[in-house]
């Protein structure tokens, strides 16, 4: 769809063109067309930035992301803003701080941002380096398989919505919050963190104690098959990481 237009719709839709623009870095693109199905709002609100076919969209983030860890992706912009509200002495000026685009500083408006028509470094002649650590397959196999362990607990967490009625606040909790740890920590795996050794085989371990114990998994609601293969995968993981560490030392020590 690049370069065509939809007519009449693009003033009413948010068109493939008003949504890549909005996932464009480039500072002409910054905090705008933020609606999901109707542009208009943003045309009434004053967010609304039509794709220029002279400054074609360079998407991704203004800043990088250094990291595989989900949790911290998450929570890193909120960082940056708490970073951002400190810088500022008087309560107006804070809230502006938490509140408006991330270049606004006192004086400067909304979104801060004096010319949006700054040019970026041309990609061909610039190539931007990813973030792209170099990981063994074995951390890449270790990774697809926990990931993938992830999966039936919210299955089960879906099946039990359309067949028996939801799971209560606890149970939703302590899926969520084991979820989401696991998504931390396997994506720290992959960021070879020095402190994943300890976290995985304590995680681990803990899975491997409450498997049973876990909403979705008690006696009899899952394939047999798939428990065993999930308990054998969580108690050869704990299994394995105090090797791993011991291994490492020594070499260091070597």
């Amino acid at each position: 769809m690049s370069g065509r237009n939809l007519g009449p719709l693009e003033w009413v839709l948010n068109t493939p063109s008003h949504h890549r623009a909005h996932h464009g870095r480039n500072p002409l693109y910054i905090d705008i067309n933020y609606g999901g199905v109707f542009i208009i709002w943003d045309r009434l609100f004053g967010t609304f930035q039509v794709e220029d076919p002279a400054e074609p969209a360079y998407y991704g983030l203004v800043g990088k992301l250094q990291s595989h860890n989900a949790l911290y992706v998450q929570i890193v912009r909120l960082k940056e803003i708490w970073r951002r509200i400190g810088t500022h002495t008087n309560l107006p000026d804070k809230i502006s701080a938490a509140l408006k685009g991330p270049r606004w500083r006192p004086g400067l408006p909304f979104f801060g941002l004096l010319q949006r028509h700054i040019p970026l470094r041309d990609k061909e002649k610039n190539p931007e380096v990813m973030y792209n650590p170099s990981i063994p397959v074995w951390m890449m196999v270790y990774a697809t398989l926990h990931f993938s362990a992830v999966l039936p607990y919210f299955f089960a967490m879906l099946a039990r919505y359309e067949h028996e009625g939801s799971w209560t606040v606890t149970q939703v909790a302590i899926t969520f919050a084991h979820v989401g740890l696991s998504l931390s920590f396997v994506g720290s795996v992959l960021d070879k963190r020095w402190w994943i050794p300890a976290a995985e085989t304590l995680r681990c371990g803990a899975l491997s104690a409450l498997f049973t114990s876990l909403p979705g998994f008690s006696a009899g609601e899952q394939d047999p098959m798939l428990v065993h293969a999930m308990l054998a995968l969580f108690v050869a993981s704990m299994c394995f990481w105090p090797i791993y560490a011991l291994s490492q030392a020594k070499r260091k020590v070597t």
